[in-house]
């Protein structure tokens, strides 16, 4: 009989996420009876989930049930109808960081290192000027750029290219096999984990004295805004950030509501032509902070249509 190791095991072979796998394995192993498991179970429990839990949180248990019920292959089940019982989202505002928060984060300074905090600076200079995910930061190598793209494997097992700024391509080293970033503590060298980078992030954010929300994602969501406010295009920003949907791409980002709905219909209606990603030539550590995201926009699609 199935239970929740094969489970387990069967999420690692499809390469999910460490956090998906953690996430689903906790949920399984609270709410899923193997032996007991139909429609009408699962019913009852997303009901009685919805009424003490948010929607968001109903969803990761929806999703985590059905992922469990196709591994057993259980087919006689509605789950359109289920889904439809969970309550809608409420959209929430997440913030935002600009550049001179990220100075400002960058100034802040708790490590006894010098070489420690250089590198959690530059650590900062990739959230934000990236966009990439914490899982998908700590598991840069430095082979993983080449021909002035950085090769990322992401969420999904999907691999995407990511463009940099030159002043953070300098830091590749063209034959090391290692990490770009290592936790040197007790004097380790060691890949980081992403909870790693969320308490570094977390502890600059204290002692800077930015009152806001600001957690290693909201880089993300930081990096998504500012591009799209100095003209990139939503579907390269959208393949910047590795979104397999365009909405989650519109929900990022703090912009106008009529403006983001322009862009967002021009889509589907203009011929989608692949925007030129050659790098510049001019040197961007002349550059200021605030013309860097003026370069990376330029570099991921130019002026809006």
């Amino acid at each position: 009989m199935k239970n929740i190791n094969d489970y387990i095991k069967w999420l690692e072979n499809k390469n999910l996420s460490p956090r998906t796998v953690e996430s689903y394995r906790k949920i399984i192993s609270k709410y899923y009876d193997f032996d007991l498991v139909n429609e009408e179970y699962i019913e009852l429990l997303i009901k009685k989930l919805s009424k003490k839990r948010e929607a968001f949180t109903c969803r990761s248990y929806y999703n985590a049930l059905k992922s469990c019920a196709n591994f057993q292959g259980i087919k006689d089940i509605d789950w359109k109808r289920i889904y439809r019982i969970i309550p809608k989202i409420q959209k929430k505002f997440y913030s935002t960081i600009d550049e001179e928060e990220l100075k400002l984060l960058k100034q802040t300074r708790f490590e006894e290192s010098e070489k420690v905090y250089q590198r959690n600076s530059l650590m900062l200079d990739f959230l934000f000027y990236s966009g990439l995910r914490a899982s998908e930061l700590v598991s840069i190598k430095h082979y993983d750029y080449s021909n002035e793209v950085l090769k990322i494997h992401g969420k999904g097992n999907k691999y995407r290219s990511v463009f940099l700024p030159k002043f953070l391509i300098k830091h590749f080293k063209t034959n090391s096999t290692d990490y770009l970033f290592l936790d040197t503590r007790k004097n380790r060298n060691v890949k980081f984990s992403p909870r790693r980078i969320w308490k570094i992030v977390n502890q600059k954010v204290k002692l800077s004295g930015i009152s806001k929300w600001v957690s290693s994602h909201t880089f993300r969501r930081s990096l998504a805004t500012n591009l799209y406010n100095r003209g990139g295009k939503l579907e390269t920003i959208q393949k910047q950030l590795g979104h397999s949907n365009i909405q989650t791409t519109l929900d990022y980002i703090h912009s106008d509501h009529n403006t983001l709905y322009q862009d967002y219909s021009k889509i589907f209606k203009e011929n989608k032509k692949q925007p030129n990603l050659e790098s510049n030539e001019k040197d961007l550590e002349k550059y200021s902070t605030d013309e860097l995201l003026n370069e990376i926009s330029r570099r991921v699609g130019g002026k809006h249509a």
